[in-house]
């Protein structure tokens, strides 16, 4: 790789869960001197900026809350759908705002991967695809989203390669993944892939914290009470039902309960609190996790290694199907208890949390996965591997 500064492109769908990985990525690329541009909608604009990267704004057309609401049938085709649309809607104001600065590699989450990888093949770019939220194959077939879905985004994918003087063919590849493409999963190796195979691409760099996530103070209960966190994260936490029932769960038990609203929650909505029960539209979730017992949780990737990253057992209650696969791997890793959402109730996860409390086995097993993620590199070696990729990727010197 050549001596100096880097010009890195970082594209991502405007939702916390899937940034917050990379602006710690950010961060320690723009803190070796190398220069980030990143497209951000205003909502994450301030946030991207943060973290040292120049902000390139956009409209985009995807609302998580609206588009993937908890209960989505076929998730993966929406998903898959909704990203080449994206594409669509805003590649050519990217097109234009790189055509007289041009970056060395491309970034891109698994979400928006036609953006990506269309870049990357008509840049000829070397590139590297970010699994931060969930394990999904690389892989899509009819099989996996229906013939209708699938043939739907066949004609998507015509339609968005037309725009940018791609063979149509050359899309339907990305249908079976970028094999060129360096793969950073913001998860410790140990959870290897729920969906699909992994090869030598594939690096595991663990979560990736800013060093703000540790920063900020919350104080526990002079009670000396067992403290626990209850968060639905920040993308599909509108469910104060589910608050309610977490409330109900604990009610009688001498523990603190810190309850983190996320926004678009009103507290009022829950209800008259008991004195045990505290509730936050924001807490910085590591203040509270140096002292609690444990989290109940939606099984959401950045509550969830948060979590284990402090050494929390969980209580694990999944709201979208996306986050199955790797409540599966929680309770396979005995780390978790996990109650389907159909099955979720006030007594059901009562008894979760006291028999996780409760079990030694647990409590094991989480204090060696809460190494294991430490060993895991988290932002540093997520850098270093984009680095890297970046020198092997250039061509030799004259």
């Amino acid at each position: 790789m050549s001596s100096g500064s880097r010009h890195i492109a970082f594209f991502n769908v405007p939702a916390p869960g899937h940034l917050a990985p990379t602006l710690a990525v950010v961060e320690e690329l723009v803190r070796r001197g190398h220069r980030v541009s990143y497209p951000a909608t205003e909502a994450f604009a301030k946030d991207v900026a943060s973290a040292g990267a120049t902000v390139i704004p956009y409209e985009s057309t995807i609302d998580m809350q609206r588009d993937f609401p908890p209960g989505t049938d076929n998730w993966l085709a929406k998903v898959l759908l909704g990203g080449v649309r994206e594409g669509i809607a805003t590649s050519s104001l990217f097109d234009a705002h790189f055509t007289e600065d041009r970056p060395d590699v491309i970034v891109y989450d698994g979400f928006v991967r036609w953006i990506g990888e269309l870049f990357a093949a008509k840049w000829d770019l070397p590139a590297v695809r970010l699994f931060p939220v969930g394990c999904v194959s690389q892989h899509v077939t009819p099989a996996a989203i229906g013939d209708a879905a699938y043939a739907e985004l066949q004609e998507e994918m015509r339609r968005y390669a037309a725009m940018h003087g791609v063979d149509p063919e050359t899309a339907f590849h990305q249908l079976k993944g970028d094999p060129g493409a360096l793969k950073l999963v913001f998860y410790p190796r140990r959870f290897g892939y729920v969906d699909a195979e992994t090869d030598d691409r594939f690096v595991f760099v663990g979560p990736c914290f800013r060093a703000e996530d540790f920063q900020g103070e919350w104080e526990p209960p002079a009670s000396g009470d067992p403290v626990a966190l209850v968060s639905l994260g920040t993308s599909f936490n509108q469910q104060p039902e589910f608050f309610r029932m977490c409330i109900e769960a604990f009610d009688g038990l001498p523990w603190h309960v810190v309850i983190a609203l996320g926004p678009g929650t009103d507290p009022a909505e829950l209800g008259p609190l008991p004195p045990n029960v505290e509730t936050h539209g924001w807490i910085p979730l590591q203040a509270v996790l140096r002292h609690a017992r444990l989290t109940v949780c939606s099984g959401g990737t950045g509550t969830v290694m948060h979590a284990l990253h402090a050494g929390t057992p969980l209580v694990v209650v999944p709201q979208l199907a996306a986050a199955e696969g790797l409540a599966r791997q929680l309770a396979d890793f005995g780390v978790a208890r996990v109650i389907g959402r159909e099955e979720a109730s006030a007594s059901g996860i009562r008894s979760a949390v006291l028999d996780i409390e409760a079990d030694e086995v647990a409590w094991a097993a989480t204090r060696d996965m809460r190494e294991h993620i430490h060993e895991s590199g988290g932002a540093v070696r997520a850098a270093d591997e984009i680095l890297a990729h970046l020198e092997r990727s250039d061509p030799p010197a004259r």
